[in-house]
């Protein structure tokens, strides 16, 4: 299963790329880079393209997920990758690290579920603030929307994680006009919504590893065994918005 997960992170980074241009950007921030899920495969991709460019792997790297940030490390060194990414530490409400329109391009994928519409916010302007002028961004989220029951579990699992950034969710992820709205207001132009499919699908016992991984409460496993037996867990489509400031 953890083959799955890398494949479509894998082609996450395929999907990103394909519709920014990272040819011009030199120094790209992911924000909420977690353990490099992410990060890795487009570094990986980054260096056929190109042979010199940063990314800035930033990240809380505090509970639930303190100790991302070090095992990112280890991966960067055992890799070879020191030379194109630098992890720090630090929240995207207030990113006082890094200068104004210091970053051409900045990408995230399931960073804004970890935050309520204020912090979101306050996170947009930050970016804003540091890309450079016509800068660029993608930010990925899954869909808040299940399309089967195999999904619905996954959403509602998300409502029963004991272990979460905020003290009460505010959503499983925000919707995308939502967010469009907010980046028009801040100031972000050509804003363009795309699909992309995670196909991540997990079948009883795979589903069972997966929640306890995600801290979810056991009453909420226990009451919904014979939906998890019956149906699994499948990830939502993502959407993945696009603009530039």
């Amino acid at each position: 299963m953890e083959q799955a997960f890398k494949l479509m992170y894998e082609r996450l980074a395929d999907f990103m790329m394909k519709n920014r241009d990272f040819d011009k950007a030199s120094v790209i921030l992911e924000a909420g880079c977690g353990m490099g899920q992410l990060t890795i495969p487009l570094v990986n991709r980054l260096r056929n393209i190109k042979e010199s460019f940063k990314i800035i792997a930033f990240d809380i790297s505090a509970v639930p997920y303190e100790g991302d940030l070090e095992i990112l490390r280890k991966r960067i060194m055992k890799e070879k990758l020191k030379e194109f990414i630098t992890p720090m530490k630090g929240n995207v409400r207030n990113m006082k690290a890094i200068d104004d329109a210091n970053v051409d391009l900045i990408v995230s994928n399931e960073l804004f579920c970890e935050l309520n519409r204020n912090g979101l916010e306050q996170a947009l302007k930050e970016f804003y603030r540091i890309l450079k002028p016509n800068g660029q961004m993608a930010h990925g989220e899954l869909s808040p929307i299940p399309e089967n029951e195999a999904q619905k579990l996954v959403v509602q699992a998300n409502a029963h994680s004991l272990e979460t950034m905020e003290p009460k969710l505010e959503w499983f992820s925000p919707y995308s006009d939502e967010i469009a709205v907010l980046m028009h207001k801040i100031g972000f132009k050509n804003l363009v919504v795309k699909y992309f499919e995670t196909n991540l699908k997990m079948d009883f016992d795979t589903a069972i590893r997966k929640l306890g991984e995600w801290k979810t409460d056991p009453v909420f496993i226990e009451e919904h065994l014979n939906d998890l037996q019956r149906y699994g867990l499948e990830y939502p489509i993502e959407h993945v918005i696009f603009c530039e400031k």
